[in-house]
């Protein structure tokens, strides 16, 4: 045997446990497909019978419906394929080759690179068929060679760039609808200086960081930015790695009901209070609202619950609390860097779902040292990567001067805003029943000593 011959006589690479694993995770864990939608298509997969499967589990899933071995091999069957994919006994055997889905995004990675390298593979022959042509010219070989791998590439990269016009198009359209009120320029955050500025309120897409030193009131803040999206029908995802699902829940309710919330986490509720707790607690659970108090969230983790609460519920806006909190796949890494790649992959989670991002953030210990001075960008904590990454930057400061009700006076920052002008917003904050709003008071730049 020659050594073409035995060339031609390799099979191409792929691995049928892996693609085994990823269908046996996928019918035993719906929701592992969050974890690896985003990174295998049916073409994926070596062989034809595992492509139809995943194919039809994806279609069940998406379609926000449980794909298990009845399910899937009834489609199967609908569609004629179920005894081309070895029936139920293979769709049975599949859901018990793994004891779970935990390690389905490995699994799900080795089929992909295997998939990348038949590619490659494919590519070169295909090239090399070209090149040992004799009725083209070499001009001619050349241009086919580099279309062959132009596909190659553009496996690799994605999306294909698209034609101004075809663009243009599409946003006349998008000032058309505008125009007649028919689509609205963002998503309210409740605060209608704070929308102006933004261009009508949340925007999908954008990443907003929102910082602040310990203990200021961000995340309240944001909670009632997130309550006001969710109460208008929007999904909204919360995130909280610092305070409990239940603490967000008794700041939530004190804002919705206008109940205190020291009464509330004391229990000395008035006998007037229980009207007010009961309808605020009623309008509250009507909302799209949903939180996750897991610690310690990598990357990964957030980009699957994400994607999990968009498949079955759409999804408008993602609140972080807070950056600094969360973990890195990459642990041995600098700290530095570790907060710049999770940064980076915020924005790209908020262009790939077509949502908001706010990330909360603290600020560095610089700032600490000067309390009484202003916060700057140059102040987040640990990377100069979030600024850069970020559409909007947000700082929040307290003025040390109070309303006539006795609301705090805080200075909210435009320092950063990509598609607006930056600017200064005056807010008052009741620490009592944990509310926001906007105030006439002047909070114009004051030079103190810090700023000299």
């Amino acid at each position: 045997m020659t050594a073409r011959d035995q060339v031609e006589l390799r099979t191409p690479p792929n691995s049928a446990e892996a693609e085994q694993s990823v269908l046996g995770g996928l019918l035993l864990d719906n929701g592992a497909f969050d974890r690896i939608g985003d990174l295998l298509e049916p073409r994926d997969f070596y062989r034809s019978e595992h492509r139809a499967i995943f194919e039809t589990i994806a279609q069940l899933i998406e379609t926000s419906k449980p794909a298990d071995v009845v399910t899937v091999y009834e489609r199967l069957q609908r569609a004629g394929r179920a005894e081309d994919c070895g029936g139920m006994e293979y769709l049975e055997a599949l859901a018990r080759s793994v004891p779970s889905a935990a390690n389905a995004r490995r699994y799900a990675e080795i089929v992909r690179e295997h998939a990348e390298a038949r590619a490659v593979i494919a590519a070169v022959d295909e090239a090399a068929a070209i090149a040992w042509t004799a009725e083209t010219s070499p001009a001619d070989k050349r241009d086919r060679i580099g279309a062959v791998l132009a596909r190659l590439e553009g496996r690799a990269v994605g999306k294909e760039p698209r034609a101004i016009g075809d663009l243009v198009a599409a946003r006349l359209d998008h000032y058309s609808a505008l125009a007649e009120g028919t689509e609205a320029p963002g998503i309210p955050t409740g605060l209608p200086t704070l929308d102006r500025a933004l261009g009508g309120g949340l925007k999908p897409g954008k990443l907003v960081v929102l910082g602040a030193r310990p203990t200021v009131g961000k995340t309240s803040l944001a909670g009632q930015v997130s309550g006001t999206v969710a109460s208008g029908g929007h999904a909204t995802l919360i995130l909280s790695q610092e305070m409990t699902a239940g603490e967000l829940v008794d700041r939530f309710i004190a804002n919705t009901a206008g109940v205190h919330l020291g009464a509330l986490t004391s229990g000395r509720l008035e006998d007037a209070d229980w009207g007010s707790l009961s309808s605020g607690a009623e309008r509250l659970a009507a909302s799209a609202l949903f939180v996750d108090d897991s610690p310690a969230l990598n990357l990964q983790q957030i980009r699957a619950k994400a994607r999990q609460v968009r498949r079955r519920h759409g999804l408008a806006l993602v609140v972080v609390d807070y950056l600094q909190l969360c973990s890195s796949a990459a642990p041995t890494e600098r700290r530095h860097h570790q907060i710049e790649a999770i940064s980076r992959g915020l924005k790209q989670l908020a262009k790939e779902l077509a949502a908001c991002v706010i990330v909360l953030s603290q600020l560095g210990r610089a700032s600490l040292d000067r309390p009484d001075s202003e916060p700057e960008m140059s102040d987040l904590k640990e990377s100069g990567a979030i600024e850069e990454d970020a559409d909007v930057v947000l700082l929040l400061h307290p003025t040390g001067r109070h309303e006539a009700d006795g609301s705090a006076l805080m200075l909210l920052k435009l320092a950063k805003n990509r598609q607006g002008r930056r600017g200064r917003i005056a807010l008052a904050f009741d620490g009592r029943l944990q509310r926001w709003a906007e105030s006439e008071s002047d909070v114009s730049r004051r030079r103190g000593k810090g700023d000299e």
